[in-house]
């Protein structure tokens, strides 16, 4: 086993924790599983041998969610991988703990008011000292981030429109908690229309066609999306719109549960809204998931730009999105200890590492497709 351990997963024990600690395992990077309970930590660690078909090299470390107990860990790694959300609710001690010890911090949300908060909070004194702040970095939203920046390569576009699609959607109890938190929020769902936020309506779906598909679909902004929060620091860009397709099914049942919530939090405080949806989440879970399945699990991200003179339409294949958001998890801890940061501070995976770069790496690893 290593003595020189860089790397801490924060709420290992759970369905994404697994899967950033496989993609670890598998680039031989040694790590600390940290968590509140050792035995659900020890049981992870037992899932990822399984699946790795080896020993792990990682340290099960247990810790409450403050500063006391996070610092002394943190000291000890160089990069923190916090994983345990909803992320508004529960990660501020975690990104405080990376600052004071000179830690990276990445972290796999999909909650865009966490997005705005810490970089408003943090983004600067992570920048002075050399350190990474990169939220989202997973799946949604770093998919349409790498389209969007594929996109951008043409000169002249300036508004970006995105759209997720999905088949055979698993959400998490973690991920449906995040989701719902969001798409609770009545005025906080952002895109972005002349370099200023506007909110999306949370009880609304958008019938939206795919060049892919022969049938149209309903989708949500699903939170809003960190799109919208990335490409604000883009001169180039205008305007961003992100919505996600999931199935009609999960989209319309959704839409019912946003109507209901809406009527029942009427008058409420943020603190009981947020306990609502957290109970609401707790109910519609039906458990930990299976890990995903590439063949399966198919992902589409089609990517609208339009300039003053030049439109254009791509598409990224990027499938199996826990799995993924496992993999660019890990991808960015490697760059990180390997030391090809490129920019420092409040920044997507895609701007910190190059999203030319990174679509070479998970084209070899079947994640997503060639791109010229």
């Amino acid at each position: 086993m290593s003595n020189n351990r860089k790397v801490l997963i924060y709420g290992a024990s759970g369905y994404t924790g697994k899967l950033v600690a496989e993609s670890l395992a598998v680039r031989e990077i040694p790590f600390y599983m940290a968590g509140r309970t050792r035995s659900r930590l020890e049981h992870a660690l037992q899932v990822v041998e399984e699946r790795v078909g080896a020993k792990v090299d990682a340290e099960i470390v247990t810790a409450s969610n403050n500063l006391d107990e996070l610092v002394p860990l943190f000291e000890k790694v160089d990069v923190v991988i916090n994983v345990a959300g909803p992320f508004m609710q529960v990660a501020w001690p975690v990104v405080e703990a990376c600052l004071k010890t000179n830690c990276h911090y990445l972290d796999t949300t999909g909650e865009q008011d966490w997005t705005v908060a810490i970089q408003e909070k943090y983004g600067d004194s992570f920048a002075d000292k050399g350190l990474l702040l990169s939220p989202a970095c997973s799946y949604m939203w770093c998919a349409g981030a790498l389209a969007a920046e594929l996109m951008l390569e043409t000169v002249g576009i300036d508004s970006i429109e995105l759209l997720y699609q999905i088949d055979n959607a698993i959400p998490s109890e973690a991920s449906t908690k995040s989701f719902l938190r969001m798409q609770g929020n009545q005025d906080s769902q952002f895109y972005l229309e002349n370099g200023e936020y506007k909110s999306w309506p949370n009880d609304q779906a958008y019938t939206v066609s795919m060049p892919h598909r022969m049938e149209t679909y309903l989708a949500l902004p699903w939170g809003g999306a960190c799109e919208p929060i990335w490409l604000k620091q883009d001169e180039r860009v205008r305007n961003c719109k992100v919505l996600t397709a999931f199935g009609d099914e999960i989209i319309s049942g959704v839409i019912e549960v946003i109507k209901d919530f809406n009527e029942k939090s009427v008058g409420m405080t943020t603190e009981e809204r947020e306990a609502l949806t957290n109970q609401i989440g707790q109910e519609m879970s039906s458990g930990e998931p299976d890990k995903d399945d590439p063949q399966v699990c198919r992902s589409v991200i089609v990517c609208h730009g339009q300039g003053q003179q030049v439109s254009k339409t791509l598409l990224l294949n990027l499938s199996a999105p826990y799995t993924f958001t496992g993999d660019i998890c890990a991808e960015s801890a490697q760059r990180l200890l390997n030391g090809q940061l490129k920019v420092a501070g409040f920044q997507s995976a895609v701007k910190a590492f190059g999203h030319r770069e990174l679509l070479q790496v998970f084209h070899e690893q079947g994640f997503c497709n060639a791109v010229e």
